[in-house]
């Protein structure tokens, strides 16, 4: 029995290093066929820019053929012909040309009148526009072939040309347009980025190069030339790369050279792309080079890592079998060490979820430290907004220009203060915002105005809403966006690709008809409902039922997380709602939520556009008003000594305590953070004191420390931001305050 255990466990080991065999051997043979792939997607893509510089050559070259057919065209350019054939005169053609030269772009170098069937000497060159430069033929092609239109010429000083003619005054001569190639290579290659180290490069029909990134190689025969400078190199891949190029093909090859524009050139294996262009009578060589090994060290690299990683695990494996098998060997002297060693890994692995309980909770409050401290930073930034508008709203006539801009900023900076309480609800501090009654048809309206601008000219949109224009919902604008977008997005993604119609639409209904429309229990006497409707693909009837679950999705990967309506399906049922769907395959899909009905809050909006400004203080007079915040403490000093006010106005709760010996206060008004000393701590010290003022704190965050300053009678009045000018003065005016967040 022994003997067989010990068999077994060897032919487990022996099949366990089996499938880690295996497994390395398919992990390299899948690398190793991407990177052929890759490879070869490359080798194309060579090509490609080959074929794209080659094309711009001709295009480049074309051009400036039809700019000499247009000289030869000139009036001036035939008189000076004629004067030449009749009398010999040389010097109407020259003047000719130095005035079109005036004219050339930079990239023309000269423009010649030569003879034909003579050298590039005085003799040959009957006019020219750059007296000062002379050139030679690098071979003697163009010059001795009748008809033939290019040439490759250098000067003095080394620099290549491109030389383009056709015949003249009647076919004795011909007239050249002179290129710098330099400056050519510039418009039409050298701009070209192949890699870390790629280029482009072009050469003549012999092997010579004429374009090249360094500046170096240009004017170098690519065998011959680089034979010279270092005999000792291996030109054997490379001189039959050459000689395929000469003999104008198109191709991509995969071969040993040097990189020569090192001080020492090293040896290493390149892809080269290759394309003639051509014409009539001759061709240029484009060539775009990478280095093989910047496509193909990454995979390399990849595969080395596998082949580790085979190892690792061959080893981890093999020491947890040697484990096993020294386990059961003392299985039965050791059963009874074996229960404590398990407890005590219930142990450690109880410890371990605790800490990672510990660093998960850790992770979520700096989370709302941090979301808390943002919501602070815009809830300071949006209390002078609403504060001067509605300021401005207080001291101007309903209707007028004024007071309805003034109103556009209050409501845009309202919509924000909604979303800073979602952002601090993150924090796990007090929101201080309390969802309000959201018209139900100016939601739906903020939703559709999103919707023009997000959908793809395939899908045609139609509302068909059936609610009255004081119907409410308890939600906040914000979830009713984030519900309808979410499903409208669904829609829209289910109609890719073909044209699509996407409905919007809803209606009113009692309780009772609203029960079984969704599973949550019916909550409220009326319900709204809204639907999304599309006609799209349709969810087949197993994937139904999965559909509102969390990373549940049928998007590709990439284009979606599965979280859509998992996210809608909690915001309706937070908002003692439910949701339904009605969907079959290629019938499209009909997604409707319903949501409790509430009463109306056009009487508070009422009461917000009426507002007016104050009366003269009924009963507080001196107001000691302490913010580090400047523009709001700027905002709240100007708007309470326009209410009539006798207001002291300071940044530092330290100078507030000074002066709050020197002279007495009927209300003290204070910020909850500020540096030095927070908004309950000068409470407390007011208090110590034994002044009787009351005290109002303004805070951004209700923090439970700040509840408990309240419920001490520490203050009076907790007020939150952001908040208007009247609410404070609201606070300041009356005797009692219940705790509020505004």
């Amino acid at each position: 029995m022994e003997f067989w255990k010990k068999e077994k466990l060897w032919l487990s080991v022996c099949a366990a290093l089996g499938v880690v065999v295996i497994l390395a051997a398919c992990l390299v043979y899948s690398f190793t066929s991407y990177r052929e792939q890759i490879i070869a997607e490359q080798k194309e893509q060579l090509l490609t820019i080959a074929k794209a510089v080659s094309n711009s050559i001709s295009v480049y070259t074309e051009f400036y053929f039809g700019d000499l057919e247009d000289l030869e065209s000139y009036e001036e350019y035939q008189r000076a012909g004629a004067a030449y054939l009749r009398m010999g005169s040389k010097a109407p053609l020259q003047r000719f040309l130095r005035n079109r030269m005036e004219t050339r772009k930079e990239d023309v170098a000269d423009l010649l009148v030569t003879l034909n069937q003579k050298e590039w000497d005085d003799e040959g060159v009957l006019a020219r526009a750059e007296v000062s430069r002379n050139y030679d033929s690098v071979y003697d092609f163009a010059g001795n072939m009748p008809g033939s239109r290019i040439n490759i010429l250098h000067d003095e000083n080394e620099q290549y040309y491109l030389g383009l003619s056709i015949p003249a005054i009647e076919d004795q001569c011909r007239l050249w347009i002179i290129l710098n190639i330099e400056a050519m290579y510039q418009k039409v290659g050298s701009y070209i980025r192949v890699g870390e180290n790629g280029y482009v490069m072009i050469k003549d029909s012999t092997g010579r190069i004429l374009m090249h990134p360094v500046k170096e190689q240009i004017g170098i025969d690519v065998i011959e030339g680089r034979e010279e400078m270092y005999p000792d190199f291996d030109y054997t891949e490379l001189e039959e790369l050459i000689d395929h190029q000469l003999e104008g093909r198109e191709d991509v090859e995969i071969y040993h050279s040097y990189w020569w524009a090192d001080e020492v050139p090293r040896r290493v294996l390149k892809i080269g792309a290759y394309t003639p262009v051509r014409f009539p009578d001759d061709f240029l060589i484009v060539c775009a080079v990478i280095d093989y090994d910047e496509i193909a060290e990454p995979f390399n690299q990849a595969m080395v890592t596998v082949f580790m990683l085979s190892i690792v695990i061959v080893s981890f494996l093999g020491a947890i079998l040697f484990r096993f098998w020294h386990l059961a060997k003392a299985r039965s002297q050791m059963e009874q060490e074996n229960n404590r060693l398990r407890e005590l890994n219930a142990i450690q692995e109880e410890l371990r979820l605790q800490e990672e309980q510990l660093y998960h909770d850790q992770r979520l409050q700096l989370m709302g430290t941090l979301t808390g401290g943002i919501a602070h930073e815009f809830n300071n930034l949006l209390t002078p907004i609403m504060g001067y508008s509605g300021m401005i709203m207080m001291e101007t006539e309903p209707g007028s220009d004024t007071y309805e801009s003034a109103e556009e900023i209050y409501n845009a900076a309202d919509r924000a203060k909604e979303i800073i309480r979602q952002i601090a609800s993150l924090s796990r501090k007090h929101a201080g915002t309390p969802l309000k009654p959201l018209n139900v048809k100016k939601g739906v309206d903020g939703v559709l105005k999103i919707l023009e601008t997000i959908i793809p000219p395939n899908v045609q949109l139609i509302t068909q809403g059936d609610w009255d224009e004081e119907s409410c919902i308890l939600c906040g604008e914000t979830e009713l966006n984030q519900i309808m977008l979410n499903l409208c997005t669904n829609a829209v993604y289910a109609m890719k690709g073909q044209k699509g119609i996407l409905v919007i639409g809803g209606g009113l209904l009692s309780g009772k008809q609203a029960e079984g429309k969704f599973k949550a229990p019916v909550h409220a006497d009326r319900y709204m409902s809204l639907f999304v409707k599309d006609n799209g693909t349709g969810i087949p009837k197993e994937q139904l039922e999965r559909i509102f679950d969390p990373f549940f999705t049928t998007k590709a990967v990439g284009e979606g997380t599965g979280l859509g309506l998992s996210t809608v399906q909690n915001l309706v049922e937070s908002l003692n709602g439910g949701i339904h769907v009605d969907s079959a395959p290629g019938q499209g899909s009909c997604f409707t939520i319903y949501l409790p009905l509430c009463e109306s809050a056009s009487q508070e909006t009422a009461r917000k556009k009426t507002r007016k400004k104050s009366s003269a203080p009924k009963s507080a007079k001196r107001i000691l008003l302490v913010e580090d915040e400047k523009k709001i403490l700027k905002m709240f000093d100007r708007a309470l000594r326009s209410a009539g006010y006798e207001v002291t106005a300071l940044s530092s709760p330290l100078e507030a305590l000074k002066k709050l010996k020197e002279r007495s206060f009927d209300v003290v008004v204070t910020d909850y953070s500020m540096p030095g000393m927070n908004g309950g701590q000068l409470a407390a010290q007011i208090r110590k004191m034994g002044l009787k003022c009351r005290i109002i704190m303004i805070t951004g965050l209700v923090e439970d420390q700040v509840i408990e300053y309240y419920r001490s009678h520490l203050i009076h009045v907790l007020l939150v931001k952001p908040l208007e000018v009247q609410t404070l003065i609201d606070a300041i005016e009356k005797e009692e305050q219940p705790l509020k967040f505004e």
